[in-house]
């Protein structure tokens, strides 16, 4: 009896007589890659057998499959989102008093956050400074999450890398009025020679 949930969706039977298929078939998807094999009753003697190394490669790496799941949900880009990136977002407090951009990861277990008020960075900065902290806090998550998609997926180890590590932005400074120019004050030689051309 397969107990594991994990299992019972990668590990199927298949009785097709008129294929010559009668085993248990094995299905999986990693970051996109599909995975298929057979294990078929003749091969392996009975349907026990066939069933019993099914099962063992479906769960031969579940837990990086898992894990790749995870990192990619809380790393990989967004379409619900305005600007695409998880973990980041805008917030007005109640009555629209002040409005902020967060960026929050979790570190051992713990959701933490870190907000940039619009008021203090304006708005381009504040959001700025919330994707830089978020790509730093969740670096090491995207690191492992790039090794793991070299391993099962490598097609999608390019993307992953470019996704998850977004280039810190520099926050520009404000820029300084520039100081009026001054016209050069005409010399009392050029003002007789401006006069006598007028007269």
């Amino acid at each position: 009896m397969l107990i594991n949930p994990e299992i019972s969706m990668r590990v199927g039977r298949i009785d097709d007589p008129a294929k010559r298929m009668l085993g248990w078939l094995v299905r999986y998807s990693v970051a996109g890659r599909h995975t298929r094999k057979f294990f078929s009753d003749l091969v392996f003697g009975t349907s026990a057998e066939a069933k019993a190394a099914a099962v063992a490669f479906a769960l031969a790496h579940l837990g990086e499959h898992t894990e790749i799941r995870s990192l990619r949900t809380r790393l990989m880009p967004r379409k619900n989102t305005p600007h695409g990136v998880p973990g980041v977002a805008r917030y007005i407090r109640p009555g629209g008093t002040s409005a902020f951009w967060t960026a929050y990861w979790t570190r051992d277990g713990v959701r933490q956050q870190k907000k940039f008020s619009v008021a203090l960075h304006g708005e381009h900065d504040a959001r700025e400074l919330a994707f830089s902290m978020r790509a730093e806090m969740t670096a090491d998550s995207a690191e492992r999450l790039a090794e793991l998609l070299e391993i099962y997926a490598p097609d999608r180890a390019g993307p992953a890398k470019k996704a998850a590590h977004r280039p810190k932005q520099k926050v520009a400074e404000p820029a300084r009025a520039a100081a009026p120019s001054r016209r050069p004050k005409p010399s009392v030689g050029s003002d007789r020679r401006e006069n006598r051309r007028q007269a």
